[in-house]
């Protein structure tokens, strides 16, 4: 990508000359968001947020990049674009088309159009684009949507069936019935099994990684044969400090309340205690990321504040 120069700003100068410094400045501001977004979706790509000491790409950016919210869930929603259609990567990361246009273009393309629409941006000026875009929007269909739904066989009159519904546009539909297709040529469920049961069909046991041991050993109870079933914490201890934390994720940037869990910041192999003061809640996500990845101390040392 070329280096784009910015004007450096001078008070007081011809109308002429502010116009062309304008028009630069507005172009280097372009080509800088251009290549943020690249570079955005290349750690996206790659998963080097967990290289970087964050469990998620939400964390990273908000954490490392100071990104609010809405510009974090903007530069997804463009890396996304940006993965979908590779044309139109190419084109941008090349500089073929500009940032504008190519925004205009990921509102439209899909995977088998984005040759034609990428050629197109690159023939005809951004107004023409923008009218083109709109007109290709319009005259598009929407895309209905459709509702799988899925029985549980129970005891009808002690435990009614439940529903489980699965929400698909048609795209997502023509995926999941090729998917189905696959599942039963594959073997992968037992003859005349329903879609429930391919859901719910896995490979076979796994063995655990050592970190996920090692997270589940920090907030579990423990059964005994013969005995009764044992906390790793006391209860009440837990209880206050899920209270403390008000019941959210303590891990920068992530703040989620589902699926929480406690953890010991200094592990109790090393010494570490079931006090409050060592212990802080954590979504199993993160849980497992600390553990995964000891060897980082940020997401540690911000447990500890």
């Amino acid at each position: 990508m070329a280096a784009v120069t910015l004007p450096e700003f001078a008070a007081d100068q011809p109308a002429a000359m502010v116009d062309a410094s304008l028009r630069q400045a507005l172009y280097a501001c372009d080509r800088a968001q251009e290549c943020a977004v690249l570079w955005f979706a290349e750690v996206q790509r790659r998963g080097l947020y967990r290289q970087l000491g964050f469990a998620s790409l939400q964390m990273y950016a908000v954490q490392a990049l100071g990104f609010s919210d809405n510009r974090y869930w903007l530069f997804k929603r463009l890396a996304d674009d940006l993965e979908r259609l590779p044309v139109l990567r190419d084109a941008v990361a090349t500089g073929t088309i500009g940032w504008t246009k190519a925004r205009q273009v990921a509102r439209v393309a899909t995977a088998e159009t984005q040759d034609v629409w990428v050629a197109k941006a690159q023939s005809i000026g951004r107004r023409e684009l923008e009218v083109a875009v709109k007109a290709a929007t319009a005259r598009r269909p929407p895309v209905p949507e459709v509702q799988l739904d899925f029985e549980v066989a129970s005891s009808p009159v002690a435990d009614p069936p439940s529903i489980i519904s699965l929400r698909a546009d048609g795209v997502r539909l023509a995926r999941y019935e090729a998917l189905v297709e696959k599942a039963h040529k594959l073997g992968l469920a037992p003859e005349g099994a329903d879609r429930l049961d391919l859901v719910l069909a896995g490979r076979g046991e796994k063995r655990l990684a050592p970190a996920q041991v090692e997270s589940l050993a920090c907030d579990a109870r423990v059964r005994r044969e013969g005995g009764p079933n044992r906390a790793t914490i006391p209860p009440s201890v837990r209880a206050a400090v899920l209270a403390r934390d008000r019941h959210r994720c303590a891990a920068p940037g992530c703040r989620s309340t589902r699926f929480l869990e406690v953890h010991h910041v200094l592990p109790r192999r090393l010494g570490g205690s079931n006090r409050a003061e060592n212990l802080t809640t954590l979504c199993s996500r993160c849980h497992g990321f600390v553990h995964e990845h000891e060897g980082m101390v940020m997401l540690q040392d911000a447990c500890r504040r």
